[in-house]
């Protein structure tokens, strides 16, 4: 006998043309990593289906067709024979599966959405709120609507970041919040330094001290925390700092 799935039944539907072109034109012509995506969304889901929509007369998209059979055999053409609104057409079409699926959906649990286009938050808004169901968005990150990421009951974007580092971003931010809150009470300002950060949180859950390093320098480079400068004792001393409205959007606090 089969065994029968723990996690969640969902359904997955993916708008390529927001895939592909977002992370060529705003991460230095990255391509979509199809695997690493699938491992990561059926860690938590038990995928029933996945369907890809795009114009696939683009060559650099058909080009695509082959690695995307890797995860999927449900490849839908939205070729439009109008020379306007090609990626109106294909949202269109995309949406007109999505409300389909949900007619006939009551076996679904949660529906995945790969897009950032604000079209589709009305859709978003009818799974969660008329037929009750978890709504999750994957989007590129930096071209994600801002009336989609809030509509959605979770969002994850990609480039996907490595889950381990993921949880040492997550300590890293929250000793950093710790240490400002327990400053606040007893109005002063926050100082936490670099190498004290990274000794407080190896210690405390664990972790190597070269690896939470290199996280911390990983939420400087990446901008979630920032370094100033201060003048302690007559010295001059760096002192970290979190962008919270960055990490709060990023799901990092």
């Amino acid at each position: 006998m089969t065994p029968v799935s723990m996690k969640p039944k969902a359904v997955a539907f993916v708008d390529f043309e927001h895939w592909y072109i977002s992370l060529d034109k705003m991460h230095d012509h990255t391509r979509p990593d199809y695997k690493a995506w699938y491992a990561d969304v059926s860690s938590e889901y038990d995928i029933s289906e996945i369907y890809f929509f795009a114009d696939f007369s683009n060559p650099s998209l058909r080009s695509e067709i082959p690695r995307i059979r890797e995860i999927t055999n449900f490849i839908i053409e939205t070729q439009n024979s109008s020379p306007h609104h090609k990626k109106d057409y294909t949202d269109f079409i995309m949406l007109d599966h999505i409300y389909q699926r949900a007619m006939t959906g009551g076996d679904i649990d949660t529906y995945i959405i790969f897009s950032g286009d604000g079209h589709f938050s009305s859709v978003v808004n009818f799974l969660c709120v008329k037929q009750a169901k978890n709504v999750g968005i994957y989007a590129v990150r930096d071209a994600v609507s801002s009336t989609l990421r809030n509509a959605a009951t979770w969002l994850v974007e990609v480039p996907l970041v490595d889950r381990e580092a993921m949880h040492r971003y997550r300590l890293i931010i929250g000793n950093l919040r710790t240490l400002e809150d327990a400053q606040k009470k007893k109005n002063k300002k926050s100082r936490a330094a670099f190498w004290p950060t990274v000794e407080a949180v190896s210690r405390q859950h664990g972790l190597d001290r070269e690896e939470t390093a290199d996280a911390l320098r990983k939420l400087i480079d990446l901008g979630y925390v920032y370094q100033t400068s201060e003048k302690l004792g007559g010295k001059t001393i760096k002192v970290l700092q979190v962008n919270w409205d960055k990490a709060k959007k990023d799901g990092l606090c």
